[in-house]
């Protein structure tokens, strides 16, 4: 199991401490499928459902903190082992984790939070 801060992110909170960019809503995605979760990830393994919209908050003076609630459909998905963080909805993969499969029913609902610690 990994989570890591990619390099798309890497790139993204550069532009963004360099004014180019900004960003006002978060999303949280989930996916199955194998694998580990590598810096030079951009997708999840296989990307299941709708993104949700983030609640982000400041948790301490280096930490920033996204959760939302991602809720299982009718068609699936059935499985979840991993999930992300993009800067909208459409947007770059910045925070990707993967863990043990969470096996899902219909309207299961799966609360993830992303915790970003700057060191």
């Amino acid at each position: 199991m990994a989570t890591v801060f990619c390099d798309c992110g890497t790139a993204w909170l550069t532009q963004l401490m360099n004014a180019t960019i900004t960003v006002t809503t978060f999303f949280i995605g989930w996916g199955s499928g194998a694998g580990t979760a590598a810096k030079a990830d951009t997708t999840l393994f296989t990307e299941a459902g709708s993104r949700q919209l983030a609640a982000n908050s400041i948790t301490a003076f280096n930490t920033r903190q996204w959760v939302a609630t991602n809720t299982c459909g009718p068609s699936g998905p059935n499985s979840v082992t991993n999930a992300g963080l993009y800067h909208n909805n459409s947007g770059t993969l910045l925070i990707k984790g993967d863990f043990s499969t969470i096996a899902l029913q219909n309207a299961d609902r799966i609360e993830f939070t992303i915790t970003l610690t700057s060191t």
